[in-house]
């Protein structure tokens, strides 16, 4: 039977777990380039928890904006090529790869502002082909979503080929002592 965990926001990846996906890139005169990526979520703090830890890594930045709070998750992220011949270039983690989005996955919140402190930071990572990082990624959801998820959109904006879907992750836990610890 196919895995098919991550894909879709009924079937999120649990934290802790590594789900392995394939990538491409290239434009649509030429055949694409697959990779694969490996994401683990390690650990999730979240509200107030979230807020101390960014405060004791030294980032300043403004309170969420009324009704929201902060996640701040530390993943690891891997690019590996596929076989030889795939050229070198490096991939780079934007904006719009990673979002927080509501249980159903219809909802994307709009991500804070990039933190200049926050290191080693997720967003406008570049990544080696090899190269696996453990980083930080800042998020907001709203007070009330206890169950957001968080989506990594391979490609977003190029979609030249679209042939993979988005892989989707639980931005909780399932540890109710957790859930109950951040109020």
């Amino acid at each position: 039977m196919i895995n098919q965990m991550g894909t879709s926001p009924q079937n999120p990846i649990p934290l802790g777990s590594t789900i392995k996906k394939k990538i491409e890139r290239g434009d649509p005169y030429s055949s694409p380039e697959i990779y694969d990526v490996k994401i683990t979520i390690l650990e999730l703090n979240r509200g107030r928890e979230a807020r101390e830890r960014l405060k004791a890594m030294g980032v300043s930045n403004e309170m969420p904006k009324a009704g929201f709070e902060d996640i701040l998750a530390l993943v690891k992220f891997g690019c590996f090529a596929r076989g030889r011949g795939f050229a070198d270039e490096p991939y780079k983690i934007e904006s719009g790869h990673f979002l927080a989005v509501s249980a159903d996955g219809k909802t994307v919140y709009d991500p804070p502002v990039i933190l200049e402190g926050l290191q080693p930071q997720l967003i406008n990572r570049v990544f080696k082909i090899g190269e696996s990082e453990t980083c930080w990624l800042h998020l907001q959801v709203p007070d009330d979503e206890r169950q957001p998820l968080l989506v990594f959109r391979r490609e977003p904006g190029q979609g030249v080929y679209g042939i993979w879907g988005d892989v989707w992750f639980m931005l909780y836990s399932t540890n109710r002592e957790g859930d109950e610890r951040r109020k």
